[in-house]
């Protein structure tokens, strides 16, 4: 089986979080959003939401990483990474800021064919965003986001969210006209990292075909702000797949309070089993190739003992896209 492996767009998206955490930057800001994407000349409105992690590169220039979920319309379920360079402009002594962003967005999009059986589409569109951000006390902040997700050949659409946001930087609150002080992790390599999980798997159809799944994760910091696991997968029996394999991935990844709180991206090779899909009668279960693109935050809750949560995509090219959500406790010991 040849897979043909189309990870540019993700790979910047790896790059630029790597920049921004294994620099000694500043404003780490998380929002999550939610919100409304309107009607389409062909499509009904829908929910949309998203998760952004922002970080302030100079004094009115950011760069961000996020995950958008377009909702479910009719023919469509789309969702992906965007990742943006934004510039902003402060008022009332860095208290309220508006800020424009533009940037490349890889998304996934499930669409039905007919028959009954499901696409996934891969692909990179440009993104165009506005938001308008106000604290409401030292750390936590609410922000306005307009979404322009505009590909060439697919759907192009608007997303209008509010939410809230949380400031990780080791001060309390910015200091207007400064971008404020940045945690001191700075020398934060992570430790060995033995982790069990549990979870869900979600095949990306119109069905979202759902089923428990497993997965057992050694984790080690390789250097300042960069991992490395090795990890052994089972994403359950979903009736349309029933896949399990091992991956390998290296992570960029950020620490705050102390190194109690992290979060990371990760991106590498899954090699798997399919026993719903073999390649033929002279060839069972073969293992086949897929690039697995996941996110993670831990909390450290003692010494030797962590929670941790995982976000995996499986990136097929047979239409068998899935989702596993994964939450597990680990132990670390001293490198």
């Amino acid at each position: 089986m040849v897979y043909k492996l189309t990870l540019g767009p993700r790979i910047w998206s790896i790059a630029l979080f790597t920049l921004c955490v294994g620099l000694n930057l500043h404003a780490q800001e998380v929002t999550f959003l939610g919100g409304l994407l309107p009607e389409t000349k062909s499509e009904r409105s829908s929910y949309t939401w998203q998760v952004d992690y922002r970080q302030d590169l100079y004094r009115n220039f950011a760069a961000s990483i996020a995950y958008i979920n377009e909702g479910h319309l009719r023919a469509h379920h789309r969702d992906g990474t965007a990742a943006e360079v934004w510039g902003r402009l402060p008022f009332d002594n860095d208290r309220f800021s508006v800020s424009l962003g533009v940037g490349a967005y890889y998304f996934y999009d499930t669409q039905p064919l007919p028959g009954g059986d499901t696409a996934n589409i891969h692909g990179t569109a440009p993104i165009y965003s506005l938001s308008a951000t106000g604290y409401l006390s030292d750390r936590w902040f609410y922000r306005f986001n307009f979404n322009r997700i505009n590909p060439a050949n697919e759907i192009k659409v608007n997303t209008v969210m509010i939410g809230a946001g949380f400031w990780f930087g080791r001060e309390k609150k910015p200091t207007p006209g400064e971008l404020g002080d940045a945690p001191n992790d700075e020398d934060y390599v992570t430790e060995n990292e033995l982790t069990v999980f549990t979870g869900q798997s979600v095949v990306n159809t119109f069905g979202n075909q759902k089923s428990r799944a497993y997965a057992g994760e050694y984790r080690r910091g390789v250097f300042n702000h960069v991992d490395w696991t090795a990890s052994a997968i089972y994403e359950g029996d979903p009736k349309i797949v029933r896949r399990s394999g091992a991956a390998t991935q290296i992570w960029a990844v950020n620490s705050f309070f102390s190194h109690r709180i992290t979060v990371g991206a990760g991106l590498g090779p899954y090699v798997f089993l399919d026993k719903k899909h073999p390649a033929g009668a002279d060839r069972k279960n073969p293992a086949a190739l897929a690039p697995l693109v996941s996110l993670t935050a831990s909390m450290r809750l003692s010494e030797s003992c962590t929670l941790r949560v995982v976000f995996d995509r499986v990136t097929t090219s047979y239409n068998r896209d899935a989702d596993i959500f994964l939450i597990g406790l680990g132990c670390r010991w001293p490198r």
